[in-house]
């Protein structure tokens, strides 16, 4: 078939020809769209904003674990949000194929300013493909599952404001793929500091062996002068074409991060002199320049707003570090590990263990201790506020996949209300139904028993208002709210098991004071 598609459009057709079944984002210029065009596959794929753009991502982090390919859609400032669970999740990595788009806006046409989120890729370890059109918007979603699913990593695609909305010719075969892994439980999903160490390792191999391979589907070659060769990438490719057509040698970057070197190397040896051409910041040739490549000639682009044929003719022609990739590393895993004495998660953890037909995604606190012995009871913990979207990305794909497993969201009182809050909202407001427990301590305990907005205290002591948990439950219509003793086997299993048997949206409350903050324990 062929059809005259916008970038936002052929993104979402790739998805949804490429087996997609998650979809999560939260709307912004140049982006939007995609979200939308997605949403109109809802027989066969699950679509939904998220309250904001780190919720979206760690949805489809839970969707992904369930074994389902996602995708988490944004504006580039929205990676700014995201970044805290895309830091964690590349060392992790996936199990189904995970893409993040990120809709870059060189010349800010409808954003406050022009980051250029290809560092991004590099701060937070992501291979990142960028398309020059409409056709490989739709073709990189198919490359980039594959490699996400070869390498177990999240892959981004960055757009930028031109290719979202700019329509070109694509053509595809209108058969979608049915794709769906089993869900995955690893170890590697639960990244105390023993296993992330390495993990990081694994994560540094994996990128290096990426770039090392020679996929054709990584460049475009045009070899046509053996003078001057231009390396390009995404939207910078369309400006050197129109300004030069088929003058000069040219290689097209589709994955810029990790950049393939040895393509790379091989171009740069059949021509005399090389010119980097790319929007924004010295991205690119600060990279290939890493590689040890000497034949790369200053070009004189500005570096803000977008390009134009007009400017390379003007400033283009005006100016005339081995890496091995033998990293071997294994996960290595923590013995053992202890709560306080008295704490009431050695009861609640102990009891929770004992429950097999359930999915645990926890998160940040003294309570990431209960994924090891003798516990053993957590299966996943990314970042922050974390725990309760990922459980519903995962419930939401169990529940299309009619799979019986229940998912349990956890997180402190703390953390519920650092970020969590809104991994509560997207619960809501998607009608999702995990489990959702509260374990309330009425501290920071993990950092040294710091007040929080839950403790009624300010950091200086002084009296404050408190917030009700129970009361801002209410008001978020959350319909099922227990609260139950963790000091008590009985009422927490009784709670348990009531919440087990429910097939809706249940919220749990453990309310117990840690003991260190009681007068017995005062350090």
């Amino acid at each position: 078939m062929r059809l005259l598609l916008t970038g936002n459009e052929a993104i979402a057709l790739g998805f949804y020809l490429n087996g997609g079944i998650f979809a999560s984002g939260y709307p912004g210029t140049p982006s939007t769209e995609i979200i939308e065009y997605i949403s109109k596959y809802k027989d066969e794929i699950y679509t939904e904003w998220a309250p904001n753009e780190k919720v979206a991502v760690e949805s489809v982090i839970g969707a992904s674990y369930s074994g389902s390919r996602s995708i988490a859609v944004m504006k580039h400032v929205g990676i700014n949000v995201a970044s805290d669970p895309l830091a964690t999740v590349a060392y992790t990595g996936i199990n189904a194929g995970m893409i993040i788009i990120t809709a870059d806006d060189p010349g800010m046409n409808s954003s406050q300013n022009e980051q250029d989120n290809r560092h991004y890729a590099k701060l937070l370890k992501i291979p990142m493909f960028e398309p020059s059109n409409s056709q490989e918007c739709l073709d990189f979603i198919c490359i980039a599952f594959e490699l996400s699913e070869k390498f177990k990593l999240p892959i981004f695609i960055r757009l930028t404001t031109r290719i979202c909305h700019s329509k070109t010719i694509v053509e595809y075969s209108a058969e979608r793929k049915s794709i769906k892994l089993s869900i995955e439980k690893s170890k590697r999903f639960d990244p105390i500091p023993s296993i992330s160490r390495g993990l990081h390792s694994i994560l540094e191999c994996k990128l290096l062996n990426i770039s090392s391979l020679k996929n054709s589907n990584f460049v475009k070659k045009e070899c046509t002068s053996k003078k001057i060769g231009i390396i390009t990438s995404g939207m910078s490719y369309n400006y050197v074409k129109e300004a030069f057509g088929n003058i000069y040698s040219i290689l097209k970057l589709n994955i810029i991060f990790p950049i393939p070197t040895n393509l790379i190397k091989e171009f740069s040896q059949t021509v005399e002199c090389l010119f980097i051409v790319e929007e924004l910041d010295d991205f690119l040739r600060e990279e290939i320049l890493k590689i040890g490549i000497t034949n790369i000639l200053k070009s004189y682009l500005p570096r803000l707003g977008e390009l134009s044929a007009n400017i390379l003719q003007n400033h283009l022609l005006s100016s005339q570090n081995h890496l091995s990739t033998n990293i071997k590393s294994t996960v290595t895993q923590h013995s053992s590990v202890s709560f306080c004495k008295g704490c009431f998660y050695n009861t609640f953890f102990s009891i929770l263990s004992k429950y097999k037909n359930i999915i645990i995604s926890s998160d940040i606190g003294c309570y990431s201790m209960s994924g090891v012995n003798p516990f053993n009871a957590k299966d996943i913990a990314i970042c922050m506020g974390a725990g309760f979207s990922i459980a519903h990305g995962i419930q939401k794909c169990n529940n299309l996949f009619s799979n019986q497993k229940r998912v349990i969201g956890i997180m402190g009182d703390s953390t519920f209300f650092h970020s969590g809050i809104t991994s509560l909202i997207t619960c809501i407001y998607n009608d999702s139904n995990p489990i959702l427990i509260i374990l309330d301590n009425q501290s920071t305990s993990m950092t040294g028993m710091q007040e929080n907005p839950g403790t009624g205290k300010t950091l200086t002591g002084k009296d404050t208002s408190k917030i009700d948990l129970i009361g801002l439950l209410k008001s978020l219509k959350v319909q099922t709210i227990l609260e139950f003793n963790p000091f008590d086997p009985y009422d927490t299993k009784k709670t348990l098991e009531f919440a087990l048997e429910s097939s809706s949206l249940v919220v749990l409350i453990a309310r117990g004071k840690c003991v260190l903050k009681s007068n017995k324990y005062k350090r």
